[in-house]
């Protein structure tokens, strides 16, 4: 009988590793994108700046970027300019300004500033 108990033990210690290092082995993917389109992001422009002012997103991923004024960013704040991708929009208080972005392959950063570059914030992907 303790032959019987410790075969029992060793196959529960068994199945227990097999179990532990396949669960270990698994990569932990991003989650897909959406299916109904890229992922919208709520921007304020006001004299604290950017909010939020940095914003994380994955490599090759849509995304459109509202851009909502509000009058204490002044004339600075008017514009958003993103040099990288060749963008400048004046912005307005009467609605948000919408930006449609796709983001490069490679890891980094994507900035936009205010139109005198005072202001700044950055996309991040990583």
């Amino acid at each position: 009988m303790a032959k019987v108990v410790d075969m029992k033990t060793l196959l529960l210690i068994a199945f227990t590793t097999i179990t532990a290092l396949g669960s270990g082995c698994r990569k932990s993917e991003p989650p897909p994108a959406a299916a109904s389109g890229p992922r919208h992001i709520d921007i304020t422009v006001s004299n604290q700046g950017f909010t939020p002012p940095r914003i994380v997103g994955r490599p090759g991923e849509d995304l459109t970027l509202s851009f909502r004024y509000e009058k204490s960013a002044g004339e600075c704040g008017r514009e958003v300019v993103l040099p990288s991708q060749n963008i400048k929009k004046t912005l307005t208080e009467d609605q948000p300004t919408e930006i449609a972005l796709h983001l490069p392959q490679e890891k980094g950063e994507v900035t936009f500033t205010c139109g005198m570059n005072m202001l700044r914030g950055a996309i991040v992907v990583e």
